[in-house]
């Protein structure tokens, strides 16, 4: 049976994140990195620059004046914000339905991705009033495992699916048996090839952990509870698959029912504002 470490380098043979958006990614979280160091690395990607520039000028920022700068646009929506659109541009390709009639297409795992990349930041600002930056990319970024999987083991993710539809089992816990890794180990190598926040890779690691409690708020805490959200609200990996919530985390929402409720009636929205700031010219 393969290992994680064995997966994640036949992947990166044959298909990595493009340079610039590590690049960007690494410069975010480095206290040095000045806005003429983004400009240099981010004109390298004409279609990254056009998605930054529409984004900045875009309802969601009600700036009154255009901006056509690179560095001011950098200025205007942050760092990390940068960061996590320079992702999820990276990413998108690699969601991409390359596999057309099977029986989990990838473009589900891109829906599910996203929607507990913003369930995750809406957790972190509204519950938690924090800026959920971090929380978003760990989101976004979860189950790139599962994309390494379908191009390398398909017919193996294929049956780790099937089981999981069929099942009460975790994912991972199938994917042990039927792979002999998950998508988490695979997900936190790659996150760590990256050079994301320590924060992130482990919540990508132990996002499917039920048997430890992890501080609350934290990253690994939110990502967990916007999983089991977005399953709730049918946008599993698998529809109608909605793996329980860790023991710790099922006392914290009772108590705080009535904030989640809030919360979930701001979904539409924030999900519509969403598809405006990310999603692609293709639909994707």
């Amino acid at each position: 049976m393969p290992s994680a470490q064995s997966l994640v380098n036949k992947f990166n043979d044959l298909k990595t994140l493009p340079h610039v958006a590590i690049r960007v990614t690494q410069m975010a979280g480095s206290d040095s990195t000045t806005m003429q160091d983004f400009e240099e690395v981010i004109k390298l990607d004409p279609i990254l620059v056009v998605r930054l520039l529409r984004l900045v000028n875009s309802p969601y920022f009600g700036l009154n004046n255009q901006v056509d700068s690179i560095a001011k646009a950098v200025v205007f929506i942050g760092m990390k914000h940068l960061r996590n659109l320079v992702a999820v541009e990276g990413l998108r390709n690699l969601f991409k339905d390359e596999n057309d009639g099977v029986q989990f297409p990838r473009k589900n795992i891109w829906i599910h991705s996203a929607t507990v990349a913003i369930l995750a930041q809406m957790i972190s600002r509204r519950i938690f009033g924090e800026d959920g930056e971090d929380v978003f990319l760990a989101g976004i970024i979860h189950d790139i495992g599962l994309i390494v999987e379908d191009q390398l083991v398909n017919k193996d993710l294929v049956q780790v699916f099937q089981g999981y539809s069929n099942g009460s089992q975790i994912i991972s816990d199938i994917e042990d048996e039927v792979i002999g890794t998950n998508h988490s180990k695979i997900g936190r190598l790659l996150a760590a090839q990256w050079k994301l926040p320590d924060d992130v890779i482990d919540a990508i690691r132990f996002h499917h952990r039920q048997d430890k409690s992890y501080p609350i708020p934290s990253v690994i805490s939110i990502l967990q509870l916007a999983e089991f959200m977005a399953g709730k609200l049918n946008y599993g990996v698998v529809t109608g698959r909605c793996d329980p919530l860790p023991h710790y985390l099922t006392a914290h929402l009772k108590s705080k029912m009535a904030d989640y409720k809030v919360l979930l009636k701001a979904f539409p929205e924030e999900m519509s504002k969403a598809k405006e700031m990310y999603e692609s010219d293709d639909g994707h």
